[in-house]
């Protein structure tokens, strides 16, 4: 190879080493400059899903609850919230006057006061269910041997254990059964 040709070579090889990772580089900043132009609109990140969004915005506005009445009544209306939207409907109000109106648009309260067919019929065979409030788990099966918060306990996060005695063939022992709760309704709960 001729020491022009080389030169060319090594050159176009040069070039073709530094355009390869720099398109790469040059298109992850387009891409990522698009993303945040989008996010500048939106307020959202391109890669969140709907739930995710909404269970942020849900955090934001439960952070900027600010007085004493507010967070209680948030307390109280927690368990009671058919699903995140709901949730996400009342906090973005402005006004606790707003927000006390919604609830009882909404008729919150009777919620509370009358369960429906299925909580009935799992109350009075002293059952519990994924989505039972905690007001119905104290009905079921009555007040825990202990109780433990997890975080702010405005957020109803709380892990309850239960002890009774069960029948066996040899006799009874002693079963455990640990109760989870998040917003104040059962996500789960284990037997020992």
């Amino acid at each position: 190879m001729s020491r022009p040709q080389l030169i060319k070579w090594t050159l176009l090889s040069t070039l073709i080493f530094i355009i390869g990772p720099g398109c790469t580089f040059v298109s992850r900043r387009i891409e990522a400059r698009e993303q945040k132009e989008y996010a500048d609109k939106t307020g959202r990140p391109q890669q969140t899903t709907d739930e995710q969004w909404t269970h942020v915005q849900i955090q934001n506005y439960e952070r900027g609850l600010k007085t004493r009445r507010e967070k209680e009544h948030y307390s109280k209306l927690l368990p009671w919230f058919r699903n995140e939207d709901e949730k996400l409907e009342y906090l973005s109000l402005g006004s606790m006057r707003e927000k006390i109106e919604w609830a009882n648009d909404k008729k919150i309260w009777n919620r509370a006061r009358s369960p429906n067919d299925e909580m009935k019929s799992l109350m009075q065979s002293q059952d519990i269910a994924i989505g039972m409030p905690m007001e119905y788990v104290l009905k079921a099966w009555g007040d825990p041997i202990s109780r433990q918060t997890s975080g702010n306990p405005l957020f109803k996060n709380e892990k309850w254990r239960y002890e009774r005695s069960v029948p066996t063939q040899e006799g009874f022992k002693k079963e455990v059964r640990i109760v989870y709760f998040e917003g104040g309704k059962v996500v789960g709960w284990e037997t020992d």
